[in-house]
């Protein structure tokens, strides 16, 4: 052909912005055209709403319905058959409501004979809200999600295959994804469709070539737009054959082979960048709705992976979370059965190693510790393997322990993307190495797209690497996509998009990545680690995780979190205690299965909105504070029954004693009730006596008077408490004007700025999002000064214990009473050094309110030292970057301390989560007033103690037992009947700073009480024999050693990861029954102690 010397048909080049937008109308269902455009085509046929005909022929589909009874979540067991009488006929457009009530509909059909021969029928159905197929024998099948997001149901051929009537069931839940704001929902749609399949492709064919299309920097986008014009220029509304025309347009960008999963397998271009697409379903255990519900949730979300794993061959599915397996096996077994046959088939993967995606700010280490051990050990239980990942996308910040934790639970891989939320840094990496306290490292990776809810769009696919940080490093990304927060996971449409996402890759080429489907995370991470040299290649990152965001969280929702230091100390308490009894005592078993329940429920509520403080009222007033006050209550009863066969009793006329837990020497004020008869020991008025050991779990009466007694008088207005170590003045507002260390002559209240500590601040509290998750840094610009008290008096004079209750009106609404106390001192080696007691009774009923205390001190330092688990983070003290910045609020746990290298101060606390310290001020926050989720967070009545105590030297191991001393929940004298059955067990000496954390049994011992153990069937060890496994951490930052003495006869020791599997055997002295350990900085060390038995 030659180019012609005129023209006969002048030609304009096409509007780029014109017909971009043209794209929109061709797959617009509720478009002025759409009986123009490709929606005309989209179903053959439809049988709607239509009751059965009185002479049983013809086709029909007909509805009834059943309500609930209040807000009660009836399972199918308890609906069909015994609630079916009560049902009745119900018409699409009818409501059903309210709000988290509970729907039973019976779906009654008949298709024509027509429909019969159909690759597929589709029910259609949207009321609104989410729910659930389930089969006439009350299998779930799918579930559904209203407003468009999960609407179609496949109805499966054997349903509908011959010309009779079939039957099945779908339970509404009056809740939407993300809870309910809706008084009432409406069925819209309810009808059986006949889909035009090849229509349904070429709009999946449409969507990602016009997603291309609208790439601003990729010149793929202008074949793209051309293609896409073709296409609509090609469609004929009369003409339903003009639609495979289409789709051969389509296959000139996307290859022939998008229909299947071939797709993955052929590529006629070489990758340039691979993105792996992981289906996901990320469900709050608790969050806009309550724990019932989330167990819907589970059901309705895994049901439909089921059934996309059945129609697609490459897809493959994980899911995190052991409790959901374990509810998903409660409360929907034959649904379980379904999954683990997926499972078993490596296309439904567990993963995540913990027992919820739960928090890592606000547990204990110890609590971080038992959520791996549940995880970890009932998967094993329920499948056989345990996960290598630590999966938890959307938590808080991440503590600076968890890649210690995470290796010794067997788990390498972290992933996460929070950080991504960041709100004033962003974080440099993507893939990289983080490296934990001691120095253990885990391969993180961060979701480049910065989500786990993608929804598999061309957008999602692109910035999976163009948003990737380490490119240098690696090329590879990974896709979250599938529903999530509230459950539901990936749809069709998502797979759908991905099979043509990779064709236009294969087939478009330019900068388009390469994505793939069937690769597991296991794989990615595999690859991730060969490609780096096993992440020698990768930069790394040392210490915390901190997001710059949601700080709000270490305060918000105070009654839960003090019930969680609580339950978890109280537990503790419980294992030290029942291990020396269940060695020493051969009558008493070790009560293993409801400790592990106690364990499990704590879990639960660390899940990471629950223990936030960010879930609705209904979480916390109808599952979290009920579900920890019977934990509570059943410590409080394991800890009462192992008393009593040591020989203690609360009530009677024995000698007094005080149980002491912790493996170190210490002494103790205690409130008692009453002193027996014939008590010699020294006591103040009866109300106070002064306990000590020397030896042993059993502390004694004193019997002398106080050696340094603490006073109290009045002098030139001021109240001053003295017990010959520190001297606290303090004024008619509560203000602590002076305290002197007396031994140093050291002052460490500075008033230049600030007339005093114990300075309560109420500050403006008015974040930009997420009220209940955030606080910002302009709320430390606006607040208010508590400063005149209502009253001040005198309760206690000495000479244990002197004190001073003052009383503060915050508000109108809100009232802070404060003792604040001195005890008498205890000048021996290793008592624990003297400090300023606060504690506090708050009425509050505040709106956007946050009250801190604060504490101005004569020390000047760069960082100051925060307790977190199983060690220190510090943190600075100044604004010089915008990451020092953000730091603004801070997590700590027991303490916080401020030294420099030969003085400092610790602010204890016994239920406190966030703090700062900047400049030379220690802040401790208390309580916060948000709105939002829960309108009445933190509104009613809280207590808490706090204490300042000044020490020489930098910070020491006394500052560490002293916030374990301060967190004692046994803090009250118990009567003594005879000789004591036991006392201790196992005790360790050497450097100090070496923390004997807990004294548990083995979990597989067989002499234990483990009928009904969530992993029974896991096999006994050391049958026989019985087994003391101990826990140590090293917890200021320095090798150390000590020497570990057990009362019994060992027969061997090992050291084991967390999950109490032998990493190497440990001489022991057979002697003395003693062995020594080693111990990096910050290391925490598991051991295995074998014994003898009884």
């Amino acid at each position: 052909m030659s180019y012609p010397q005129r023209s006969t048909q002048l030609t304009f080049k096409p509007i780029d912005s014109i017909y971009e937008d043209r794209l929109r109308q061709f797959t617009d269902v509720n478009g002025h055209y759409k009986n123009l455009m490709l929606p005309k085509f989209f179903s053959k046929d439809i049988l709607r709403y239509k009751e059965k005909p009185t002479d049983g022929h013809g086709s029909y589909l007909e509805l009834k319905h059943w309500a609930a009874p209040a807000l009660t979540k009836p399972f199918f067991k308890d609906v069909v058959p015994s609630k079916l009488d009560e049902f009745n006929k119900f018409q699409p457009g009818n409501g059903i409501g309210p709000a988290w009530s509970s729907h039973w509909f019976q779906v009654k059909f008949k298709v024509p004979s027509s429909f019969l021969k159909e690759e597929e029928l589709w029910l259609a159905w949207d009321a609104g809200c989410e729910g659930m197929v389930f089969d006439k024998t009350g299998l779930p099948i799918q579930g559904l999600t209203g407003d468009g997001e999960r609407t179609i149901f496949i109805l499966p051929p054997e349903w509908y295959s011959s010309d009779k009537e079939y039957t099945f069931y779908i339970e509404m839940g009056c809740n939407g994804m993300f809870g309910s704001t809706r008084p009432t929902y409406n069925l819209k749609i309810c009808e059986i469709q006949v889909p035009n399949l090849e229509a349904h492709a070429l709009f999946y064919d449409f969507w990602i070539l016009s997603d291309g299309s609208r790439e601003s920097e990729a010149p793929q986008k202008y074949k793209a737009s051309e293609i896409c014009n073709r296409i609509m220029d090609t469609f004929d509304p009369d003409d339903v054959t003009s639609i495979s025309r289409c789709r051969k347009i389509a296959q000139e960008f996307l290859g022939p082979n998008v229909d299947s999963e071939n797709v993955y397998k052929e590529s006629k271009l070489p990758p340039v960048n691979t993105v792996y697409a992981i289906g996901n379903c990320h469900i709050d255990t608790a969050w806009l709705w309550d724990f019932a519900t989330s167990k819907t949730k589970i059901a309705r979300s895994w049901s439909s992976q089921l059934r996309l794993i059945e129609k697609y061959p490459e897809y493959v599915f994980v899911a995190s979370a052991a409790i959901h397996f374990k509810w998903l096996l409660d409360y929907y077994p034959d649904l379980f059965e379904k999954v683990k046959q997926a499972i078993k088939g490596g296309r439904f993967i567990p993963l995540g190693g913990a027992w919820v995606e739960n928090d890592t700010n606000v547990p204990s280490g110890e609590g971080l510790a038992r959520q791996f051990i549940l995880g970890q050990r009932y998967f094993e239980h329920l499948f056989g393997f345990r996960s290598d990942i630590y999966w938890l996308p959307d938590s808080f910040g991440y503590s600076s322990q968890i890649p210690q934790l995470c290796r010794l639970a067997g788990m390498p891989n972290f992933l996460t993307q929070k950080l991504s939320w960041n709100n004033v840094d962003v974080f440099p990496n993507s893939s990289f190495n983080w490296v934990g306290l001691d120095y253990s490292q885990v391969l993180v990776h961060m979701p480049p797209d910065n989500t786990y809810t993608a929804d598999a769009n061309f957008g999602d696919v692109k910035r999976s690497v163009h948003n990737h940080k380490n490119l240098y490093n690696d090329q590879k990304g990974m896709l979250l996509y599938g529903k999530g927060d509230g459950g539901g996971g990936p749809t069709p449409d998502m797979v759908e998009k991905l099979r043509r996402i990779r064709g236009y890759a294969d087939y478009a080429g330019g900068a388009m990545p390469t994505v793939d489907v069937g690769a597991t995370v296991k794989e990615f991470f595999e690859k991730l680690r060969d490609d780096t040299h096993d992440g020698k290649d990768l930069p790394s990152w040392r210490g915390e995780l901190y997001l710059e965001y949601h700080r709000g969280t270490y305060t918000t929702q105070a009654k839960v979190k003090n019930m969680m230091r609580i339950s978890e100390t109280l537990i503790r308490d419980v294992e030290v205690l029942a291990s020396a009894a269940s060695i020493a005592i051969e009558d008493y078993k070790y009560p293993h299965t409801k400790i592990e329940k106690i364990w499990a429920d704590i879990g639960l509520c660390q899940f990471h909105d629950v223990l936030p403080g960010s879930c609705i009222q209904e979480v916390y007033h109808n599952d979290v504070w009920p579900l920890l006050t019977e934990v509570i209550e059943r410590e409080q009863d394991l800890i009462k029954e192992v008393l009593q066969v040591i020989g203690l009793k609360e009530k009677g006329e024995g000698p007094l004693v005080k149980v002491n837990t912790l493996p170190w020497r210490r002494s103790s004020i205690v409130a008692v009730d009453s002193v027996p008869s014939g008590f010699k020991a020294f006591s103040q008025n009866e109300k106070y006596v002064a306990f000590d050991n020397t030896n042993g779990s059993l502390m004694v009466p004193v019997s002398s008077k106080p050696k340094f007694p603490s006073t109290i008088t009045k002098k030139d207005g001021l109240y001053i408490l003295d017990n010959g170590k520190l001297k606290a003045s303090i004024d008619d507002n509560g203000l602590v004007r002076s305290l002197v260390d007396l031994s140093t002559g050291r002052e460490i209240i500075d008033t230049t700025h600030l007339k005093g500590g114990n300075q309560f601040v109420m500050f403006s509290d008015t974040p930009l999002n997420f009220q209940a998750w955030d606080t910002e840094l302009y709320s430390l610009g606006k607040f208010k000064l508590v400063e005149s008290a209502v009253s001040v008096k005198v309760l206690e004079s000495g000479p244990l214990i002197s004190s001073l209750e003052v009383v503060h009106k915050l508000s109108e609404t809100s009232r802070l009473t404060t003792v604040i106390s001195l005890e008498a001192f205890d000048d021996s080696e290793d008592a624990t050094p003297s400090s300023l007691k606060f504690d506090s009774t708050v009425d509050w009923d505040e709106t956007y309110k946050f009250l801190k205390v604060q504490f101005p001190v004569t020390i000047s330092e760069e960082f100051a030292s925060y307790e977190t688990q199983f060690g220190i983070t510090k943190r600075p003290t100044h604004y010089n970057t915008t990451w020092d910045t953000a730091k603004f609020e801070c997590c700590c746990h027991k303490f916080i301390d401020f030294s420099d290298f030969n003085y400092g101060v610790s602010l204890l606390n016994n239920n406190k989560y966030g703090g700062n310290v900047h400049t030379n001020v220690m802040t401790l926050s208390l309580l916060r007033a948000p709105k939002y989720p829960d309108p009445t967070a933190d509104i009613g009545k809280h207590t808490f103690s706090y204490a300042l105590l000044p020490h020489t030297g930098s910070l020491s191991y006394k500052t560490v037992r002293a916030g374990w001393e301060f967190n004692d929940r046994l803090n009250k004298a118990f009567h003594l009947s005879g000789a004591p059955a036991v006392t201790d067990v196992v005790s360790i000496a050497g450097d100090k700073n070496l923390i004997l954390s807990n004294v548990k049994r083995g979990e597989d011992d067989f002499d234990t009480d483990s009928r009904g153990s969530l992993t029974e069937n896991l096999p006994k060890k050391y049958v026989g024999l019985q087994t003391l496994v101990l826990r140590i951490y090293e917890a200021l930052g320095g090798v150390s050693k000590a020497t570990i003495s057990v009362k019994g006869s060992i027969k061997k020791v090992f050291k084991t990861n967390l999950l109490e599997e032998e990493i190497e055997e440990i001489e022991f002295d057979s002697s003395n029954n003693s062995f020594k350990i080693f111990s990096r900085a910050f290391e925490v060390s598991t051991y295995r102690v074998v014994l003898r038995g009884n």
